[in-house]
C-alpha cells in the first residue's frame, strides 16, 4: 500500500492539475505532465522546521490578494512599533475657528469622535466659528491602485482625516425613510443625499463612490458633519460652516487625541476583517515614518522596499508591492518569498484570524484564491497557497496539507 506521503502527493497533484508517478520510497515526475496547464496559474509551499517539504512553482510570482496584508502588518510592527498610536490634534485660531488636524488614524470611529467632543466640552469650549478639516498630512494623487471606486466598502479612499473607515452604514425603509444603521451615529445631511440613491435595505457604502456636491470632498464633508453634529449634542455652538484648510503652524493644540487602539490592536482587526482602508493607512504611515510627511504612495512603496531588502533579503523579482492591502493586481510575490515573510511574522501569528483551527490570512479577487498561515498539525509550519486561476480549490489543498502526518519528500515542481 502506498504511504500516506505518496497518497497525499498524488491527491495534491490532482487538485493542482498536475500528475505524479509514485514509487515506493521514491517520487518521479515528468515536468510537462506535472505542470499540465497549471504553470503560472498557481503555486504552494509547506515549510516545516525551516525547510520546504512540499512545493510547486515556488519561484514564480503570483497575485497574492489580501495575503499581502501580512507583509504590511509585519512592516508596520517594525517601522511604527506595536504600541504606536495615531494622533489627531484640535486647534483654535484667533478667529475662534476649530481645526481638526488628522493624523491618518485608521480607527477614528464615531465613539472616538464622541470622546473628543466630550473632552472639548469639559475643557470649557462652548462656541466656535467655522469647523476646518485638515487632511494635509496626506498628499495622495490617486486612490489605491486596484480600487475601482465602487460603492463597496473595500474601495474606500484613504485620507489623513477620515471617520468610520470612510464608509457610511445606512438603512433605507420600504417607505424610503433614510436612517443611520448605527445607533451611535446621528443622521447627517450627506446620508440623506447618498441614501436617496440606494434601494431598500441595509447598506454600508464607500462615501466617495457618490457624486460630490459643493467644494468639500465627500470624505471631509462626512467627517465634518459628524464632528459638527456631535459638537452640537455637547452644547457646543457652531456658528459658521465646514471648510477644508490647514492648521496654523504657530497655534498650539487645545486637545491632542491619541488613538484608542495601538498598531498591534489595529492589525488584529485589519487581518480579521481584511480591511483595505486600514491596511493602506498603515502602509502610508510607514512611508511617512521613514521619509517624513506628508504621506504619499511613493514614500510608502519606498519605505516598504527598504524594509523588504534590509529585513527580509528578498529581491525585486521575488516581490513587488504597489499598495498595502492586496487590492492591486500589480502586487506580485512568489510562494517562497511569502514563506520568508511568514517566518518573520511567526512571533505575531496570534494576530491572524483562525479558520477551522488554522491561523491564516485569505486573499480573494476574481480569479485569485490564496491562503497563507501556519498549520498547527505540522508544528506551526508556515504554508502558502497562491491560485491565480478560475478554479478555487484552496480549501481542498489546505485540507491535504493539514492531513499530512509524516515527513514529506520534497516535491519540487519548479519550471
Amino acid at each position: 500500500m502506498a504511504s500516506l506521503a505518496s497518497r497525499t502527493v498524488a491527491l495534491l497533484a490532482g487538485f493542482l492539475g498536475c500528475s505524479f508517478t509514485c514509487h515506493p520510497g521514491l517520487l518521479h515526475a515528468d515536468q510537462d505532465a506535472l505542470i499540465k496547464n497549471f504553470i503560472h496559474q498557481g503555486g504552494y509551499t509547506l515549510a516545516p522546521q525551516g525547510h520546504m517539504a512540499m512545493t510547486a512553482n515556488s519561484d514564480i510570482p503570483f497575485v497574492p490578494a489580501s495575503t499581502m496584508k501580512i507583509l504590511t502588518s509585519l512592516a508596520a510592527l517594525k517601522i511604527l512599533g506595536p504600541d504606536h498610536r495615531f494622533v489627531t490634534r484640535l486647534t483654535i485660531d484667533q478667529h475662534n475657528n476649530l481645526y481638526i488636524q488628522g493624523g491618518g488614524d485608521p480607527f477614528l470611529l464615531t465613539e472616538n469622535v464622541i470622546t473628543i467632543v466630550q473632552r472639548l466640552q469639559k475643557a470649557g469650549l462652548r462656541q466656535i466659528n467655522n469647523l476646518i478639516m485638515d487632511e494635509s498630512i496626506y498628499q495622495l494623487d490617486a486612490p489605491a491602485d486596484g480600487s475601482d471606486n465602487t460603492t463597496n466598502p473595500y474601495d474606500a479612499r484613504n485620507s489623513g482625516l477620515a471617520v468610520n473607515f470612510n464608509t457610511i452604514a445606512l438603512r433605507i425603509g420600504a417607505d424610503r425613510t433614510i436612517g443611520a444603521d448605527d445607533p451611535k451615529v446621528p443622521l447627517l445631511p450627506i446620508m440623506q443625499v447618498i441614501g436617496a440613491t440606494l434601494p431598500v435595505g441595509h447598506h454600508r457604502v464607500n462615501v466617495n463612490a457618490f457624486k460630490q456636491t459643493g467644494q468639500l470632498s465627500n470624505t471631509l464633508r462626512y467627517s465634518g458633519e459628524l464632528f459638527m453634529s456631535l459638537l452640537r449634542q455637547q452644547q457646543i455652538e457652531v456658528q459658521g460652516v465646514i471648510k477644508a484648510g490647514t492648521t496654523p503652524p504657530a497655534a498650539p493644540p487645545i486637545l491632542t487625541y491619541r488613538s484608542q487602539k495601538s498598531v498591534r490592536e489595529m492589525i488584529r482587526q485589519c487581518l480579521k476583517y481584511s480591511n483595505n482602508f486600514v491596511a493602506n493607512q498603515l502602509f502610508l504611515a510607514c512611508g511617512m515614518a521613514h521619509f517624513g510627511g506628508p504621506a504619499t504612495w511613493d514614500k510608502a512603496r519606498n519605505a516598504l522596499q527598504l524594509y523588504i531588502r534590509e529585513n527580509l533579503g528578498l529581491a525585486d523579482d521575488e516581490l513587488r508591492m504597489v499598495e498595502g492591502s492586496g487590492l492591486s493586481r500589480k502586487n506580485q510575490i512568489t510562494p517562497k518569498a511569502m514563506i520568508t515573510i511568514l517566518h518573520k511574522f511567526a512571533p505575531y501569528k496570534e494576530l491572524l484570524p483562525v479558520k477551522k483551527g488554522i491561523p491564516l490570512k485569505s486573499g480573494t479577487l476574481a480569479g485569485v484564491y490564496c491562503y497563507a498561515g501556519y498549520i498547527p498539525q505540522q508544528q506551526d509550519a508556515p504554508f502558502v497557497i497562491f491560485l491565480n486561476q478560475v478554479q478555487n480549490n484552496r480549501d481542498e489543498i489546505l485540507q491535504l496539507l493539514t492531513a499530512t502526518k509524516e515527513a514529506m519528500p520534497v516535491m519540487n515542481a519548479e519550471h
